[in-house]
């Protein structure tokens, strides 16, 4: 069993709420959902999100980062 999705599993990443933690996979920056910059054609599941990072806001296709495990005890 796998802590974080795979690129190849995107479905997952087409509904995120704002404020949703996300690390890219290009170089590990982490950042928060902001908004849905573009969406698919069905006008409900998201192409791309704007996403707030450490340098500022950043367009990110929904390919391109995953959702970090959440911490155990």
């Amino acid at each position: 069993m796998t802590t974080t999705a795979t690129a190849t599993n995107t479905k997952a990443y087409r509904r995120l709420l704002p404020g949703t933690l996300v690390v890219s996979n290009e170089d590990g920056e982490p950042g928060n959902i902001i908004e849905v910059c573009s969406r698919r054609r069905n006008g409900i599941d998201a192409w791309s999100y704007v996403v707030a990072t450490t340098y500022g806001r950043e367009v990110w296709d929904a390919g391109d980062f995953f959702l970090p495990a959440p911490e155990q005890d």
